[in-house]
């Protein structure tokens, strides 16, 4: 039995936007949700902890019908983008504020364990106004976790952090989550960061879902072109291109299954000849070749730079997925 249950929810915003989905997530599991802004993402979040309620559909916790609960009584965390610490107390108390815990020693001995789990032991007594934005989130995690929640939502916790602190914040997450097993619904727009941290990615677009799997099957096997070009970077040109015959579908593949100007057996790969170089790009690591085949634009990730103005690609087939072209 799922742990939390989103049963047919229905959230309706009349000439704005409209939420409808069915959603499981398994007890102990690190969800990410993931998709445009208006997708619903945070729409979902508020229903689920009690901020706005759905016009139809029910929530479940653990089989517990908590769908006309006040906010207070569903035990569930969440954590914003903007912290949300009491600036008038101490980092300590900012932490104990929502323990269950009575007792004083265990209060005190509690806080220190949760300074700890998030990076930062002796911090107790510090003011909040001189934590920067990367220790803030990390104090605004462990008065989460004090509480002891059901559930933890996380709604773009990172968003307002520089991208190299996201990136050791997001390790700091996942590694809280490993430790305490909580179970976590984690709203972010960064696919990157999703990738890194979830056990499963939901994508959502227009208030549904229009994906949902682990992040290796999201990127590797999308459903849709949508998704496909949301999950990563990518090409889609008519399938024509590659088989010959008419169709009205096209080939969509990433831009790490092709090679340039390498020479391939042609049951492994197809071959586009006569691609045509419009610009090239080296960051460090690799070459970002952007390219032009017949009127379509093709994006590829090279570990050599193209020696000629016009080039031949090689494409994994077993890396290209056929499907419609629903993004016209």
């Amino acid at each position: 039995m799922a742990f939390l249950e989103c049963r047919d929810l229905k959230r309706v915003f009349p000439g704005k936007f409209a939420l409808s989905l069915s959603l499981e997530v398994s007890r102990g599991e690190l969800l990410c949700l993931i998709g445009p802004s208006g997708s619903g993402k945070s729409t979902l979040l508020s229903l689920i902890c009690g901020i706005d309620r759905p016009d139809s559909g029910r929530i479940l916790i653990d089989g517990r019908d908590i769908t006309d609960l006040e906010i207070r009584k569903r035990n569930i965390g969440m954590v914003f983008q903007d912290y949300s610490l009491f600036p008038s107390m101490s980092v300590g108390e900012n932490i104990r504020y929502g323990m269950k815990e009575t007792d004083k020693a265990e209060r005190k001995q509690k806080t220190a364990e949760l300074l700890d789990l998030v990076g930062l032991p002796g911090y107790e007594k510090r003011s909040v106004h001189e934590l920067s934005g990367g220790e803030a989130q990390r104090i605004a995690l462990a008065r989460a976790i004090a509480a002891r929640p059901d559930i933890l939502l996380l709604d773009e916790p990172l968003s307002s952090l520089d991208a190299p602190l996201r990136r050791r914040l997001r390790t700091v997450i996942r590694q809280i989550h490993d430790e305490t097993g909580i179970t976590m619904m984690y709203v972010t727009h960064d696919r990157e960061e999703a990738f890194a941290v979830a056990d499963r990615i939901v994508v959502m677009k227009g208030g549904r879902i229009c994906a949902c799997g682990d992040p290796e099957s999201i990127y590797r096997r999308p459903s849709d072109l949508f998704t496909a070009f949301f999950t990563g970077d990518g090409s889609a040109i008519p399938m024509s291109y590659l088989t010959g015959s008419e169709t009205v579908s096209v080939a969509f593949f990433r831009p790490e299954d092709i090679e340039i100007d390498a020479r391939h057996s042609s049951d492994k790969y197809y071959t586009l000849k006569d691609a045509v170089v419009e610009s090239c790009e080296f960051t460090g690591s690799l070459y970002i070749v952007r390219l032009s085949y017949k009127g379509s634009k093709i994006l590829v990730h090279s570990n050599h730079k193209p020696s000629g103005h016009s080039v031949t690609l090689c494409i994994l087939r077993d890396r290209i997925l056929e499907m419609k072209d629903d993004l016209q």
